[in-house]
């Protein structure tokens, strides 16, 4: 991993280590709130049920992972970067599986899952880590896997120095859908659906984007 890169990730893991316990409290149960992604994920727990093991890549303390587990996908496994994440989400869900990973470079064997989600796991990505990302997404996903992930919409990238009250250093990247069904295309995916929502008054102002693809 090139130098750059990995100081970059560091600094995000340190800052998701640092704020687990505040972000857990205040995330846990942030789907209550949002019912366009309770009716998308229901739509994939249901779509996908049948389908093999499930991945839910930067599950953060496990709100996407329960919700899909509850929902019937019972052979779901929650991956997050931050090894203090994951503590967090065992605590919260002791009956679903967590573990660390990295999502430029999972240590699953290829074809490991039929179905994969990542909301909003990339926004820590440049353009070539996403590329990076979807390609480790399609590796590890069986022929005709399905993989369903959001993003905030537009051209900014944001700088955060302080998180939950502590001291970080990192960047927040939005992107422009055509950019990622661009990459996902040329990573081996096809897209079935590509939707965006404005945001609701009590979250963070950014237009939502949902692009919902399968393996090629």
């Amino acid at each position: 991993m090139p130098q750059k890169r990995k100081q970059q990730q560091e600094k995000v893991v340190h800052c998701y280590n640092q704020v687990a316990e505040s972000y857990a409290a205040a995330r846990h149960d942030e789907l209550a709130g949002k019912p366009f992604e309770r009716l998308l994920l229901a739509a994939f727990a249901v779509a996908r049920q049948h389908s093999g093991p499930m991945a839910d890549f930067g599950c953060g303390p496990g709100q996407t992972t329960g919700f899909l587990y509850h929902h019937g996908i019972q052979n779901i496994t929650g991956i997050d970067i931050s090894p203090a994440m994951v503590e967090a989400a065992g605590k919260l869900h002791p009956q679903i599986t967590f573990e660390t990973g990295n999502l430029l470079d999972l240590s699953w064997p290829a074809h490991s899952f039929g179905s994969a989600l990542a909301f909003y796991a990339i926004v820590h990505f440049t353009r070539e880590e996403i590329k990076k990302a979807f390609s480790e997404v399609r590796r590890v996903l069986k022929d005709g896997g399905q993989f369903l992930f959001s993003f905030h919409v537009g051209d900014d990238t944001v700088h955060y120095d302080k998180a939950h009250n502590k001291d970080v250093d990192v960047n927040l990247y939005y992107f422009q859908p055509e950019m990622l069904i661009q990459l996902l295309h040329s990573t081996g995916f096809r897209v079935i659906d590509a939707l965006e929502r404005y945001p609701y008054k009590d979250e963070y102002q950014s237009k939502r984007g949902y692009i919902w693809a399968e393996t090629a």
